[in-house]
């Protein structure tokens, strides 16, 4: 697998551009918020998230979710990345595959709020909606063409899916170009679901740290285009990137925590080196799913100790908090921005190493060899695990 990457687009608490990100990755200017704006909830002044700037969503329309204004905005960018005419699509074959969650599932949460209280004349628009709506169909429409469409749910892990499925169908000539990518909000069901969970944190996170006390949920969006070899040639377009591999595999041991032993992890890692025919040798550094939950960071930092051991660990949700189904194509977009810039990012707030774990992740700025690849892993929900393997414009 080596798909090229001629287009990509990214807005997170970072910043709304891919040029604004790349400065603010190494500024670390950035702090979570409390969401009193945004969310009626009780712990909306103890918990901080890392927020979208309110003039990105300001003026949404009523029928538009947070999730669809924020891809439009990075798949506008990665159009303009990539220098794509939308009429040039037709002559192609186009594929769209989009990762979320809370897009997906609660974007119906006003209806069923009226339902329970029992309001008179409550309308079925926003369920038949609900019912009928996919992101990925949405791209389409956004596009005016057609194509194969697929919206992923498979919880924080969706958006890497959906890359790691998008470049698989150009793999098997189903597709010469495919947007991929994935979008979620910040709402109110996730929001005190994982306080009650008791995995939310009241300070900023602390990935990997020893006295780490849970996440900070973010938000956000990110696009890629992908395309075949034939087709970056025929357009005679600029290269970003690659997607050179792709893992995933479901420990199935709980509905929230990862396997102790990491087994999932570890076959979703073997799955994507070996697609992608490097070795560890060939890895230059990991961007770590580092949600800075206890159980999750423990299991991750020993899996990447035992088999990837001395390759340099970096957590970026210390600066975007957990994008949830957007959290993997947010990440994968920072990887690839630290490929080309040959430079990875500190760790924010990470102190002191955990015993239990034994990992140091990057702590200061440090620079990186170009031409090898990198990992970006996700943890998910329901056992799921993914791993890409990106390679930057100078990947050999």
């Amino acid at each position: 697998m080596k798909n090229i990457i001629s287009g990509f687009g990214l807005l997170c608490a970072l910043g709304e551009n891919i040029a604004a990100i790349s400065e603010n990755l190494y500024r670390q200017e950035v702090w979570p918020q409390y969401p009193k704006d945004r969310l009626e909830s009780s712990f909306a002044g103890e918990y901080p998230v890392f927020c979208i700037d309110k003039n990105i969503w300001e003026n949404k329309k009523a029928q538009e979710s947070f999730s669809w204004i924020f891809l439009k905005k990075a798949l506008d960018e990665a159009l303009i990345c990539a220098q794509i005419d939308r009429d040039s699509l037709k002559n192609m074959r186009v594929g769209v595959c989009i990762g979320t969650s809370v897009d997906a599932s609660f974007n119906c949460f006003d209806f069923y709020r009226q339902w329970i209280k029992g309001e008179p004349n409550i309308s079925l628009r926003p369920l038949e909606k609900y019912l009928k709506y996919s992101l990925a169909k949405e791209v389409l429409k956004y596009l005016n063409v057609s194509g194969i469409s697929q919206t992923i749910v498979t919880a924080c892990a969706s958006s890497t899916d959906a890359i790691g499925i998008g470049s698989l169908w150009i793999q098997e000539d189903l597709c010469d170009i495919v947007f991929c990518g994935g979008a979620d909000e910040l709402s109110i069901i996730p929001y005190t679901g994982f306080i009650k969970l008791m995995v939310a944190s009241k300070n900023a996170c602390r990935p990997f740290d020893k006295n780490r006390s849970g996440i900070n949920l973010g938000e956000g969006a990110a696009a890629l285009v992908l395309e075949s070899e034939a087709n970056f040639k025929k357009r005679k377009a600029h290269k970003y990137g690659f997607v050179l591999g792709y893992g995933t595999a479901c420990d199935a041991y709980h509905l929230t925590s990862p396997a102790p032993d990491g087994r999932g992890l570890r076959r979703a890692l073997d799955f994507a080196i070996k697609s992608a025919k490097i070795s560890k040798d060939d890895i230059a550094f990991i961007n770590a799913h580092g949600t800075a939950s206890i159980d999750n960071d423990l299991v991750e930092g020993k899996v990447y100790n035992e088999i990837l051991n001395n390759i340099p660990v970096e957590a970026t949700k210390s600066l975007t908090g957990h994008c949830l189904g957007a959290a993997g194509a947010v990440e994968a977009c920072l990887t690839l921005i630290s490929l080309n810039n040959s430079k990875i990012c500190k760790t924010k707030n990470f102190q002191e190493v955990d015993e239990k774990i034994n990992l140091r992740p990057v702590c200061k700025d440090m620079h990186i060899d170009n031409s090898k690849a990198a990992l970006s892993a996700s943890l998910s929900f329901g056992g799921l695990n993914s791993v890409l393997v990106l390679g930057g414009q100078a990947y050999e």
